[in-house]
Order: C-alpha cells, then sequence, then structure tokens
C-alpha cells in the first residue's frame, strides 16, 4: 500500500494542475504594489469586495466606482449575476482592466458579457439611476473635501429608487495606526459619526459596519481599522 502512495498523490494533483486555464495574467500596477509590499493589504482589499458582493448579491445591474484596474470588480461577476460596469478618472488603469475583461471573455465568455469598464470622473459626469448595485472602496477619502458633496450625490444618482451602495473608507481613528505606504493620496479621512453624517445627505439608509483585517463587525467603531456603510438609496 505504501509503495502505492506516492502515484496517488502525483495522480491526485494531476487533476488539480488540469485546473490551469493555460493564460497568465499580469496584475495592474495597484495590486501588484499591494502584492509585492506587504501582501496582507491585497488580502484585506479582495474581502472588502467580498463583503460588498454579499450585500448585492440580489443586484441586477452593479457599477464600481473607482475600481482602479478591475482586480477587485471581478468579485462581482463571481459572486452575483448582475451585469457589472467599473469606473475610474485613471486611463491606464482602465486600459488594464479591459485587458482582463477581454480575457475573461475569452475563457468564460458569459462572465465576460457581464463586465466592462469606462474611463470617467464621478465628479464630472452627469449621472442617471441605471443601477440597483453599487461599490465604492477606498475612493472618498481620495476627493477634496470640498468637492464630497458633489461626489456623493453623483454616486446616489446612479442607482435607482430602493438601491443599495457599499462605500468603504480607512477609518480617521486608526490612522496612527497605518503605514505611511498605505496612507499616500489621503486627504480627507473620515471618522464613523462624519460618515454616517455625509451619507445621510444622499441616502434613506445608511447602516454602518466596521472592519478589522479580513473581519466585517458591528463592534466599537473607533477600534476598527475601516468603515464600510451599506446605504439604501
Amino acid at each position: 500500500m505504501s509503495n502505492q502512495e506516492p502515484s496517488v498523490t502525483r495522480d491526485m494533483w494531476a487533476k488539480v494542475r488540469a485546473l490551469d486555464t493555460g493564460t497568465k495574467i499580469t496584475l495592474g500596477p495597484n495590486t501588484a504594489d499591494r502584492y509585492l509590499t506587504d501582501p496582507k493589504r491585497l488580502v484585506f482589499f479582495l474581502s472588502r469586495y467580498k463583503f460588498a458582493a454579499k450585500m448585492l448579491k440580489n443586484a441586477t445591474a452593479i457599477v464600481d466606482i473607482g475600481c482602479g484596474d478591475g482586480f477587485g470588480t471581478n468579485t462581482f461577476i463571481a459572486d452575483t449575476k448582475a451585469s457589472v460596469k467599473g469606473i475610474d478618472f485613471d486611463a491606464e488603469l482602465i486600459a488594464h482592466a479591459n485587458g482582463l475583461q477581454l480575457e475573461l471573455t475569452r475563457l468564460y465568455p458569459e462572465k465576460g458579457a457581464r463586465l466592462s469598464f469606462v474611463n470617467g470622473d464621478l465628479l464630472s459626469m452627469v449621472t442617471a439611476p441605471a443601477y440597483d448595485g453599487l461599490s465604492c472602496m477606498d475612493v472618498i477619502e481620495h476627493i477634496e473635501p470640498s468637492r464630497v458633496a458633489d461626489f456623493v450625490r453623483n454616486v446616489g444618482g446612479l442607482l435607482k429608487d430602493k438601491g443599495v451602495a457599499v462605500i468603504g473608507t480607512p477609518n480617521l481613528h486608526a490612522k496612527q495606526y497605518a503605514s505611511p505606504h498605505s496612507e499616500i493620496g489621503h486627504i480627507n479621512d473620515y471618522d464613523p459619526i462624519r460618515l454616517y453624517d455625509e451619507l445621510r445627505k444622499e441616502f434613506s439608509v445608511v447602516l454602518q459596519f466596521s472592519m478589522n483585517d479580513e473581519m466585517v463587525h458591528t463592534g466599537f467603531d473607533k477600534l476598527a481599522h475601516y468603515l464600510v456603510a451599506v446605504c439604501i438609496k
């Protein structure tokens, strides 16, 4: 029996190895940076999208604001049946995301057909209620304080009545513990009260969650590293 075990192991591993799609995907610049400088940040990033996908599981049309290179946006394709559009003002990142979409379409046509990306600045776009689900992760802290009201109004303008938005941002209370690398570009940090007040101007319901590493909870928000608000239009 013991002489057979290595063969069985190799045979079973061959089945796992056969799952290879035969393609090689290059990570986008921001995703590669997370992976190479601090891999756990990439895990945290994907955990936020995992939570958002659970909250939007019944949506039929989802828009991902500030989608970057599209790495997280694909979570909605995998975990929902919705059509999904990513929007970002960085044309280079959108070009990379479109490359991923083409490869997804080649390998899995049904999934690729539900995913699209567009280059656009939400602060200058005319928005219309076309979606019943919305994600906006790690964006609002990069918006100039004087433009936040416009940004939140335009975010809300994309949602149909009773549409659901999942909006996440680092917690100001945890700023002293954040790495300098992760803080680059943050010009508008939020504590839980300020985030709630800002979002209530546009949404009829704002439910706040706290996040520490990969764990989402409703515990003491001043100890949270990250804030996630589930908002209803």
